[in-house]
């Protein structure tokens, strides 16, 4: 969770403000505006860095800083960014089938994922499953194909037949967590940054309100 607060001397040119101005009210007001005019500024910055920091398309590195967020009032002048949301599956990272395995992108390094796979069928007719909706899966089990032998009752006399067994699978995860990504490196300097210009967007509310008297 990402909050911005009014911290330093804030407080005390908000109490001045009220106190020139005879309103309490007035002044919470601006200090809210000027909190949601930062949080979203530094919310956009994030969302870019985000994005560049793990390898996720730009539109998803801008809903994940905007989806959940509580804007500040007069009353909490607080600006809170919830991060949620479990493992990323590979399908966001640009995936593309491989004999050895998928390969993909996560934080921006491309590897292969060894016997993951995208498509259906034996190589080289490869073909793509339209409701598996392009998702990278790997197969739990052995997995393994063997040729069954002729005495077997469910084989054409003298044909060889390939059977795949442990067939049920499940998606491919990336190891990446967006909430975690959220509190470190590029992300977590880009709210700092926000935060800091936060001091001087209260300035200038105050002095806006109150016609230069405080600053």
């Amino acid at each position: 969770m990402i909050r911005f607060t009014v911290v330093g001397n804030g407080m005390a040119k908000l109490e001045e403000a009220a106190h020139i101005l005879g309103n309490k009210r007035k002044p919470r007001v601006a200090y809210s505006r000027a909190i949601n005019h930062e949080g979203k500024k530094a919310g956009t910055a994030a969302g870019r860095a985000l994005s560049d920091q793990t390898g996720l398309p730009k539109s998803t590195g801008r809903r994940a800083v905007r989806r959940n967020v509580d804007r500040s009032t007069p009353e909490t002048l607080t600006y809170t960014i919830h991060g949620s949301g479990g493992e990323v599956s590979l399908k966001y990272f640009k995936p593309r089938e491989t004999k050895k395995g998928v390969s993909a992108a996560p934080w921006g390094a491309r590897q292969i994922y060894p016997s993951t796979f995208m498509k259906a069928g034996w190589w080289p007719k490869r073909v793509e499953k339209p409701n598996w909706n392009r998702q990278t899966f790997s197969r739990k089990g052995d997995g393994h194909t063997y040729n069954a032998v002729k005495s077997n009752p469910f084989v054409i006399s003298g044909q060889m037949k390939r059977i795949r067994t442990g067939t049920a699978f499940v998606k491919q995860k990336s190891g990446l967590f967006i909430p975690m990504e959220m509190v470190r490196g590029a992300t977590a300097k880009a709210f700092r940054d926000g935060a800091r210009g936060l001091e001087a967007r209260v300035d200038h509310e105050v002095r806006r309100m109150t016609k230069g008297v405080v600053s």
